[in-house]
């Protein structure tokens, strides 16, 4: 179980699963983010969903979904 307070354990979670959590959630994209004294895996949604249920956690580790429509790039 990883640290959410310690930084690289949350990027090593990342490094880890970010493929299989943009897979599951159809994302856009993934970033770190914190809330309060824990880091949190951020997952860029490109719609609002009703069928996450949050909590939702990776090795500890709290997901928090975030709608930012679809990133365009040049």
């Amino acid at each position: 179980m990883a640290d959410p307070r310690n930084l690289e354990d949350v990027k090593a979670v990342k490094r880890r699963h970010e493929a299989d959590i943009i897979k599951r959630y159809q994302a856009v994209g993934m970033g770190i983010g914190k809330v309060g004294s824990e880091y949190v895996l951020v997952v860029y949604l490109p719609a609002k969903r009703s069928d996450i249920n949050e909590p939702v956690l990776i090795e500890g580790v709290r997901l928090k979904f975030e709608v930012t429509g679809r990133i365009k790039t040049q």
